[in-house]
């Protein structure tokens, strides 16, 4: 007969594991099957709950509810019946759960690409909408800006420098194609709107990149030079006449040997009005081409000295 001494520590561990048997959840003693359908029927509940979350924040965008309410309901019945079936019948549990899963998955997955379709649509309605605002901001056959485009963002760089403390100073180009009614009369309209584009991508690739460059009409067009002074205007000018003369010689097949006619003008203050700037500058042009053609001719106002 064993001692009861003896008996003490084989006595312990048995009742020991049978304490921790009986504390240790139901799941530890569940089989593989029982665990699995447990796990998908969670994850069909989870499934119901997000698209019921997307519902309530994106509504008609997204899945209607008469597509996602039924999954739900067989959500919420699935999870109890599965909780019945799950000791008794673990693998009809399982399939039950696991058809619920796939058809939560198919949901998400139409959602994903109701989504994607929405986003692609949103993107081409936006690239539209900008590529129709920049079409009717530029002319169609030099590709700079129109002439009450280019009105506009003078206005603009007008208000923003006279906000500036010290004021920025801003000055106005105007110029035109010399002897352009000629080269339209002699060689055609063809070959006179080939000159419009040479001599705009030409004055273009003189500019800063602050520098707004529009066509006024016909050949004449006209640049706003933000923080240029009346000295500045006239150096960019004179690059600009430079360059016409130097890379505009030839256009297409034609020699045209194209000449430009410059005027400038800078901006007084805020108390005189764009309109009179820009006829000072227009004027200095004519008075450019009065002279001779070809040249810079830069009106003679400037802003008082405070």
């Amino acid at each position: 007969m064993v001692p009861p001494r003896a008996m003490t520590p084989a006595f312990s561990r048995t009742a020991a594991l049978v304490a921790a048997t009986a504390c240790a959840p139901a799941w530890a003693s569940s089989s593989p099957l029982t665990l699995a359908a447990w796990f998908s029927s969670g994850a069909t509940l989870a499934l119901a709950a997000a698209l019921l979350i997307c519902w309530l924040v994106l509504h008609e965008r997204v899945v209607p509810r008469s597509a996602w309410q039924p999954f739900a309901v067989t959500a919420a019945v699935v999870t109890p019946a599965v909780g019945f079936m799950a000791g008794r019948w673990p693998l009809l549990a399982l399939c039950l759960s696991l058809a619920a899963l796939a058809w939560g998955l198919l949901m998400v997955h139409r959602l994903s690409s109701r989504m994607q379709h929405l986003l692609e649509e949103r993107d081409r309605a936006r690239a539209a909408a900008t590529q129709a605002r920049k079409d009717s901001e530029r002319d169609a056959l030099t590709g700079a800006l129109n002439r009450a485009t280019w009105r506009q963002r003078l206005e603009q760089l007008a208000n923003d420098g006279s906000a500036m403390q010290p004021p920025r100073p801003l000055s106005v180009l105007f110029f035109d194609i010399d002897l352009f009614k000629l080269i339209n009369d002699s060689l055609g309209h063809g070959v006179g709107d080939d000159c419009l584009r040479a001599v705009s991508a030409c004055v273009a690739a003189e500019l800063r990149g602050g520098d707004v460059l529009g066509r006024m009409g016909g050949e004449e067009f006209a640049v706003a030079l933000p923080g240029a002074r009346r000295i500045h205007a006239i150096a960019v000018a004179e690059r600009i006449r430079v360059a016409v003369q130097g890379h505009c010689r030839i256009v297409g097949e034609e020699v045209v040997e194209l000449t430009v006619s410059i005027g400038a003008a800078e901006y007084l203050s805020a108390d005189e009005s764009l309109d009179a700037l820009v006829d000072r500058a227009d004027r200095a042009m004519y008075n450019a081409k009065d002279s001779g053609r070809n040249m810079v001719v830069a009106d003679a106002a400037v802003p008082a000295v405070p």
